[in-house]
């Protein structure tokens, strides 16, 4: 992830207590870790690096938008969001990095770490799994199309089984 440098922070040279430290996170973010399912974003993060002697303390914010397909109509919908998280860098005698929870264990010798990937994983575990428009806000057209072809004629046999399964299911 070269492309990604401007997320490394080399903590080794900051001040101990807040650093503060704005990024702009546009579609290029999200094709990096090859992604692009975005249409189109901006997203403004925010980090508080609060660096102690033996642990640093990592507070992350950011809002924007971001559009995407609509996952009914296929059109395009803006998602706003606004959230934050923390995160906890401690140091160990060992030869890489664990993430452990929240915590994130470094070599005794590290200098600089990257938040690129913290970012990604949270904004995704906190996007919308399902993306549709409000109610009649989907395009007509495509609706109609997806109704013709989800008809089904009367005429056509439906399976017994499913019968005695939903009558279970009213059972229970």
């Amino acid at each position: 992830m070269e492309e990604l440098k401007e997320f490394c922070i080399p903590f080794s040279s900051l001040k101990l207590g807040s650093n503060f430290f704005n990024f702009k996170i546009e579609n290029s973010f999200f094709e990096a870790f090859n992604y692009p399912r975005y249409e189109s974003c901006s997203i403004n993060l925010a980090l508080d690096f609060r660096k102690e002697n033996s642990v640093m303390d990592l507070r992350f914010h950011y809002q924007g938008n971001t559009n995407v397909s609509c996952d009914r109509c296929l059109d395009l919908v803006s998602i706003d969001f606004n959230y934050e998280f923390n995160c906890l860098i401690k140091f160990l005698y060992q030869n890489e990095e664990i993430i452990k929870d929240d915590i994130i264990y470094l070599p005794e010798e590290s200098y600089e770490y990257n938040i690129s990937h913290l970012f990604y994983e949270h904004f995704l575990l906190n996007f919308p799994k399902k993306v549709v428009h409000k109610k009649n806000e989907c395009n007509n057209k495509q609706v109609k199309l997806m109704e013709q072809y989800l008809k089904r004629d009367s005429d056509s046999e439906f399976d017994p089984r499913w019968e005695k399964l939903k009558a279970f299911k009213k059972e229970n």
